[in-house]
Formats: structure tokens, sequence, C-alpha cells
């Protein structure tokens, strides 16, 4: 849900980490929590164009016995995140 107290700041109330964030819905990127991650991780998502401001669509979650990884599509492009990475990406609905 996007209502967990942790999630909510004063900006927005309706962040939520893309971990949790539902499927085939596009959310923008709100925050990224680079300190979460290695730097050669966080090279690898800026090279893929993630970062704040930008929109993307999460399509589906890792295999039935992991949510591990999430595929999303950030423009034209098809990618594939670990979860815990997801976890380090706060997002928000995109403005219809």
């Amino acid at each position: 849900g996007w209502h967990s107290p942790a999630d909510i700041d004063n900006r927005s109330q309706m962040t939520a980490l893309l971990d949790k964030a539902p499927l085939g819905v596009a959310v923008r990127i709100a925050r990224i929590d680079w300190n979460a991650m290695s730097v050669d991780e966080g090279r690898r998502l800026r090279e893929f164009g993630l970062m704040e401001g930008c929109e993307i669509v999460p399509l589906h979650r890792g295999s039935i016995f992991s949510r591990d990884p999430l595929a999303l599509t950030i423009g034209r492009m098809k990618i594939i995140i670990r979860a815990r990475q997801a976890a380090a990406i706060e997002v928000e609905p995109a403005a219809a």
C-alpha cells in the first residue's frame, strides 16, 4: 500500500518504494538513496537513465519463488534491477 508511516513525508503523501509499487502503472522517481547501493550499482542505474524525476513502469517481479529481480521500462528500454536496488528508489504516481 501507499501509506506505511515510513514512506510518508510532507512533500507528498503518495510516495512508495519501488519494490512495493503496483505493477503496470507509470510512476515517477521521487528520490533514490544512492548510499544504499555500491558505487558500481549506482553508476549502472544512472547509465540506464534511472534518476530523480524520470518516469518508469514496473512490469513484473522475479519468479514464483522470489521477488527478485524487478523488470521495468524506462523510455523505450526494458531493464532489470534487483529488489534490493528497487527498495532504495522512492516513487510517486506519474502525473496523468
